[in-house]
């Protein structure tokens, strides 16, 4: 086995044990708020900023850790990604009231932030004809360990409580921590001393259009992606589903599209590394664009579940696709800190998906929410066009 497989499957196995144990908290945060003395009145409040909180920080900070990975070596940030990952959240077992819990979850954005890290260390050690498989691939550990996560930790609180889960991650951690440490190898690769700092990568993204114009695919991609995630519980209540099932359906609705990026992910990065970036993507998007649309149209909630399973198996594209370009174009010493950067983008999608949902929806029908995400999409659409078969050159 080459070096840089090896390298990816450790990784692949490392960020899967570390999103089983990312995610299994999840499910049980607006429990564990209540239990932390928070009224019935403010607990969904509060269950927001706690769960939003990684996101802030992390956005922020990735650029950072990105930079230093292309000084510092990119196995270190993702060790010191996984390591803080796991202190943070065991540190949660012991929170006493709310606040605490809030700090905690902002210092885990703040000090994790491993799926960038691995992506970065993927990007700058894996061969620039097979980055779009190798990012591919690893994405497909983020919605594997989303899809198990959440089952185990319900499980386990379920039997042991709910401190228990948070002791049980941070377990977690020091075993994908381990893995890392054992199984990664590292080339240190020629830089030509043009490591940068963040504002030296935001500089060079400013001048770069086709890197700015990724970015901002990425952003926006993102935001139209996770719009609908927090009105489909109610979409399929209005569609006529089952209010006592109501739960499960909504929970099937989003395994399936895990389940489509697991089996497609893979297949898009081969595809974009044979045809190109701009056809694959353009190719995805649509798919995508098409299939929000028709889910505002449908008469029943059972068609729901054809559409989102079309639309996981073409999501499986959008992320790994624009990472793969993103690190072809970027500069030798500076692709950690580009990647860092793109995480940003991505954390700003999934902050802002949400907020727009909420303001769409006290205003119009729900039906009008999949409109706009397809607008969004198709706008990443448009972009994808700009980049030709022969344009994906790597600017060293």
């Amino acid at each position: 086995m080459t070096n840089w497989k090896r390298n990816l499957f450790v990784l692949w196995t490392s960020q899967f044990i570390a999103m089983i144990g990312m995610t299994g908290v999840i499910p049980f945060l607006p429990l564990y708020v209540r239990e932390l003395g928070v009224s019935a009145e403010q607990a969904p409040l509060w269950s927001g900023l706690i769960i939003a909180g990684p996101f802030v920080t992390a956005s922020l900070l990735t650029p950072l850790w990105g930079a230093m990975g292309d000084r510092y070596g990119q196995k270190l940030m993702v060790m010191r990604a996984v390591a803080g990952l796991g202190i943070t959240v065991a540190l949660m077992g012991f929170a006493s009231d709310v606040w605490t819990l809030l700090l905690l979850r902002m210092l885990q954005g703040a000090a994790s932030g491993f799926v960038a890290s691995n992506n970065a260390f993927v990007s700058a050690q894996t061969p620039q004809e097979h980055a779009g498989y190798a990012l591919g691939t690893l994405q497909t550990s983020i919605s594997a360990g989303g899809i198990i996560g959440p089952l185990i930790g319900g499980s386990i609180s379920d039997a042991f409580g709910f401190r228990f889960v948070f002791f049980f991650v941070g377990v977690l951690c020091l075993l994908s921590l381990a893995t890392v440490w054992w199984g990664v190898s590292e080339e240190q690769r020629h830089t030509s001393g043009r490591t940068g700092h963040v504002l030296k990568n935001l500089a060079l993204v400013r001048r770069d259009k086709p890197l700015t114009r990724l970015l901002v695919m990425l952003f926006i991609g993102q935001t139209g992606v996770v719009l609908t995630g927090p009105i489909f519980p109610f979409y399929l209540e209005q569609l006529g589903a089952p209010t006592e099932n109501l739960a499960t359906l909504a929970g099937v609705v989003v395994s399936l599209v895990g389940i489509g990026t697991i089996v497609s992910s893979p297949w898009w990065g081969k595809r974009s590394d044979r045809i190109g970036y701009g056809r694959a993507m353009g190719l995805a998007t649509l798919v995508v664009a098409c299939c929000m649309m028709a889910q505002a149209l449908v008469p029943s909630y059972h068609w729901i579940f054809p559409l989102r399973a079309v639309i996981g198996l073409a999501v499986g594209a959008l992320l790994p696709l624009t990472y793969s370009e993103l690190t072809r174009r970027s500069p030798s010493g500076r692709k950690g800190g580009i990647m860092g950067l793109a995480s940003s983008a991505t954390l700003l999608g999934n902050l802002t998906g949400p907020l727009l949902c909420a303001g769409i929806a006290s205003v119009l029908e729900l039906r009008y929410i999949f409109f706009v995400s397809a607008s969004l999409i198709l706008v990443v659409h448009v972009l994808s066009r700009w980049f030709s078969p022969n344009d994906s050159r790597n600017h060293l």
